[in-house]
């Protein structure tokens, strides 16, 4: 899909829980980030496509043009865990959040879907073969879980 293309998108970050679908219809445009380095996305397209919902995949980067270009009128982010702090999220979700904010787009906030183990821990790795060298490994950023704080 071409950026053209997009009128205006719901955007959902992390892993999708399935009780949150009955609240999209199956004509929304849904844009799934990839999430790296979990790349929760590839879980979430081939689910959404399964059960027949409209949506496209996009790199993370994509992210920020979407809400720069107005592309963006809703996001979900999943999280991990909720507590009187705020919400313990995936990498990345702080950045989405901001992003929402920024551009006054809605946020919406749902536990997230069943884990599966993941095959890349962090940037190192894809699809669970590395491709950093060795020696180049204590420049690898780990991912962290991010908290979106109440006071935000």
């Amino acid at each position: 899909m071409r950026l053209f293309q997009i009128d205006k998108a719901i955007l959902l970050w992390g892993l999708i829980n399935e009780e949150v679908l009955s609240l999209f219809k199956k004509e929304d445009l849904l844009g799934i980030p990839e999430s790296r380095p979990y790349l929760y996305g590839l879980k979430n397209i081939f689910f959404l496509k399964n059960k027949g919902y409209n949506c496209f995949y996009l790199t993370d980067n994509m992210v920020g043009i979407l809400f720069a270009s107005g592309k963006i009128k809703s996001t979900y982010i999943f999280y991990k865990e909720k507590s009187d702090k705020g919400f313990l999220c995936p990498s990345g979700s702080l950045y989405v959040y901001l992003l929402s904010r920024l551009h006054n787009i809605e946020v919406n906030f749902f536990p997230q879907g069943e884990l599966e183990k993941s095959l890349d821990k962090d940037a190192s790795t894809l699809g669970g073969k590395p491709f950093v060298k060795k020696e180049d490994l204590k420049f690898v950023v780990l991912s962290q879980d991010e908290l979106i704080g109440t006071n935000l």
